[in-house]
């Protein structure tokens, strides 16, 4: 039941599990729930309403339909619910695997990073469009890459929404308009690729001593020469279009050599960003990953349970350090780290490349067969990749002459 000069949303009931009288009051998307410790009706009332009075006193309680700013605690408290009730709701997702775990974190670090130190001082029922403003203005301040502002923008969305479903705004404010720029890829042209190849091979007699002034080297002195697996992994990776992460996590069990009318590794990789359809890779990945295994195989590794790169290092995050770091080594002596439009290249590098080559010289490959062969979308190959190699692509009809 109501109470007499208190708002509706306050409602005093019994229970069958208890026999005193309860109290519930909806304010601000959340209730508050308290036993008033009276079996009396007219107690529980005078009880409600002081406790009701209370709450009003202290700011916590604001109208629906108040613009009254919020206090700072209130205002942060009710921030903090809404994120755990967001961030449950993504946990939901997780477990119905309609996103996956790592969503969840990001979604963790973004709600209860940023986007709770910039609205935690801004009264939630007063946020609007230019509130929203200086939130892109003061990510901008951060120097977050555009496209990462996208995402921080997503996830306020998220907040916004919940907050009108909860009738805190009237409705979820117009965000300012932010276009991410698509850049390249930092894909390697023919020449460097050869020059890549060679180079790894060489550098397998050098010992690697430029650690700078005062640093310690910080890579284990086994992969002070460059590894030998280097060579076959950088052509692997170019032939397979798998990325750095599947490296570490590449067994040979997930590996099988298809040979008949065409030669070809057919790859059933671990799951990655909801892609775990199997994969084929091109011909010449067939030879590269037997002198691997056979490689392998004299050092007492092979096993099908075997990790095909680097199977001695147990703590398999370090294997993306050792193929990461002895990758730079290799631009870095070339003088090719950075791209000609200044993109910072790493191992990710090579499968752009990959990528690219076959939009270059795949013949009449459509996107959707490509996008699927290396678990990416259609989308991401047209608007990083083709998008930026138009004329290459189109060599021949360029060149052709009319007869």
């Amino acid at each position: 039941m109501t109470v007499d000069g208190l708002p509706d949303k306050l409602k005093i009931y019994r229970i069958s599990g208890s026999k005193y009288w309860q109290m519930r009051l909806y304010n601000l998307g959340r209730y508050t729930i308290q036993s008033l410790k009276t079996t009396d009706i007219d107690e529980a009332k005078v009880f409600a309403t002081q406790i009701f009075r209370g709450l009003e006193a202290s700011g916590i309680y604001v109208p629906k339909a108040s613009k009254d700013v919020i206090s700072e605690a209130s205002n942060q408290q009710l921030l903090h619910d809404l994120i755990e009730d967001v961030l449950r709701a993504e946990l939901e997702k997780v477990s119905r695997d309609e996103i996956k775990h790592a969503s969840y974190v990001m979604a963790k670090i973004r709600l209860e990073g940023l986007i709770f130190d910039f609205f935690k001082s801004h009264s939630l029922n007063r946020i609007n469009a230019q509130v929203l403003t200086e939130f892109l203005t003061f990510l901008t301040a951060k120097k977050l890459a555009a496209s990462t502002m996208q995402g921080y923008i997503a996830h306020t969305r998220k907040l916004l929404q919940l907050m009108c479903r909860r009738s805190i705004i009237q409705a979820v404010p117009s965000f300012p308009s932010l276009k991410a720029q698509p850049n390249s890829r930092g894909a390697f042209t023919a020449t460097e690729y050869q020059a890549i190849l060679r180079r790894s091979k060489q550098l397998r007699t050098e010992t690697f001593t430029d650690w700078g002034e005062g640093n310690k080297a910080w890579i284990k002195r086994d992969y002070h020469q460059m590894p030998c697996e280097m060579n076959w992994l950088i052509r692997f990776m170019v032939y397979t279009f798998v990325r750095p992460g599947d490296i570490r996590q590449i067994k040979n069990k997930h590996i099988e050599i298809i040979q008949g009318a065409y030669n070809y590794l057919r790859l059933n990789l671990p799951e990655v960003k909801r892609h775990k359809a199997a994969t084929v890779s091109l011909a010449p990945a067939v030879n590269i990953y037997k002198q691997l295994l056979a490689y392998q195989k004299s050092r007492g590794y092979g096993e099908p349970n075997d990790y095909v790169f680097f199977p001695e290092e147990l703590n398999r995050r370090l294997v993306l350090d050792i193929s990461g770091w002895s990758f730079n080594w290799i631009l870095k002596d070339l003088g090719i780290k950075a791209g000609p439009h200044g993109t910072d290249r790493t191992l990710y590098s090579l499968r752009h490349t990959a990528i690219t080559f076959r939009l270059i010289y795949g013949g009449n490959i459509d996107y959707l067969t490509l996008a699927r062969n290396a678990r990416t979308s259609v989308e991401m190959i047209d608007k990083f990749y083709a998008s930026t190699l138009s004329a290459e692509m189109n060599i021949a009809l360029l060149h052709g002459k009319r007869r």
